[in-house]
C-alpha cells in the first residue's frame, strides 16, 4: 500500500518553506508520497497552488489530492473529514487536534497531514535538492530580476503587524543609506526613499494601509490594480534578490522571511530553483 504525506500551506511563503522543508525530510525518512496543497485564499485564491509555480524532483510526490485515495485511514484524525480540505484561519484555534510529529506515537497510518502551522524545523540541506522553479515561472522571474542591480545592499523593511524600532531604523540606514529596498509596507518603503531618494525600492506590489497585500482577497486586489499571480512573482522575486544579495539588512530581526531568504541562499538554494 502507498503511504503519503500531505504538506498543507498557510501564513506567509517563508513559513510554507519552513513546513514544506520539515515534510520533505519526513517524506524521504518515513517513504512516503508527498502532496504539497497550497490551494488557500492566502497563495492561491482559486489562481493556482504550489504546483503552479514549483516542481519537486528526486522524491515520489503527486500533484493533487484526487490521486490520493479517499478511503484510506488519516492523521491526526481531523482530516479524516478531508484532507483536501484548504488550510484557513481555523488551523490556529485547532493546532491542538492537528499536532502532527509521527516521533510522538509511531503513527502507521497511510496517511498523514502536515497543517502548515505548529512545529516545523528547516532542513536547509534537503530543501534545495528537491525544490524547482517551474520552467514558465523562472523565465518570468529572470526576466523581472535583470533590471535589478546587483552592486547595492539590500534592506529588507518588515513592517506591518511587527513593531518597528526606531533605534534599529537608525542602525540599518547607517549600514547602508544607498540600498535596494524590499518591503510589504508602503508606508516605510515612502519614509526611506525620502531620506534615501537615491535608492532602489523593489517590491511595486505593496497595499498603503493594509496588515498585508498578499492577504487581500482577488477582487480588492483587482481595484488597486494588482492580481494574485503578479504578487506571488514579485514575492518570489523578492526572496530571491534577498537570499542572492551579498550584504542584506533587515528592519526586523524576527522576520522570517528575512532569516529564511539567507539561510536559502547560504546553502545554494537559488541556483537550483532555476536548474531545469
Amino acid at each position: 500500500m502507498n503511504r503519503y504525506l500531505v504538506s498543507k500551506g498557510w501564513e506567509g511563503f517563508c513559513d510554507r518553506l519552513q513546513c514544506l522543508s520539515h515534510c520533505v525530510t519526513w517524506a524521504l525518512r518515513y517513504n512516503r508520497i508527498l502532496y504539497v496543497d497550497w490551494e488557500d485564499s492566502i497563495w492561491s485564491h482559486g489562481e493556482g497552488g504550489f504546483y503552479r509555480y514549483f516542481d519537486l524532483v528526486d522524491l515520489p510526490h503527486v500533484t493533487s489530492a484526487n490521486q490520493i485515495p479517499a478511503d484510506l485511514e488519516v492523521f491526526p484524525p481531523f482530516w479524516t473529514r478531508g484532507f483536501g480540505l484548504p488550510a484557513g484561519e481555523w488551523v490556529h484555534k485547532l493546532k491542538d487536534e492537528l499536532v502532527f510529529d509521527p516521533q510522538e506515537g509511531r503513527h502507521y497510518e497511510p496517511v498523514w497531514v502536515h497543517p502548515g502551522v505548529g512545529f516545523r524545523a528547516y532542513d536547509f540541506e534537503q530543501l534545495p535538492k528537491h525544490l524547482r522553479l517551474k520552467p514558465d515561472v523562472a523565465a518570468e522571474l529572470r526576466a523581472l530580476l535583470e533590471s535589478i542591480p546587483t552592486h547595492l545592499p539590500v534592506v529588507h523593511l518588515r513592517g506591518t503587524d511587527r513593531p518597528m524600532s526606531e533605534e534599529r531604523w537608525q542602525a540599518v540606514r547607517e549600514a547602508a543609506p544607498l540600498a535596494c529596498i524590499i518591503s510589504d509596507d508602503a508606508a516605510l518603503v515612502s519614509r526611506w526613499l525620502q531620506e534615501s531618494p537615491e535608492s532602489v525600492a523593489l517590491s511595486d506590489t505593496v497595499v498603503a494601509g493594509t496588515v498585508a497585500g498578499h492577504k487581500l482577497d482577488p477582487q480588492t486586489l483587482r481595484t488597486m490594480g494588482f492580481d494574485k499571480h503578479r504578487m506571488n512573482i514579485r514575492l518570489l522575486a523578492d526572496f530571491i534578490v534577498l537570499a542572492s544579495a551579498k550584504e542584506a539588512h533587515g528592519l526586523n530581526e524576527q522576520s522570517v522571511f528575512f532569516s529564511m531568504a539567507r539561510l536559502f541562499g547560504a546553502c545554494n538554494g537559488v541556483p537550483a530553483l532555476f536548474m531545469s
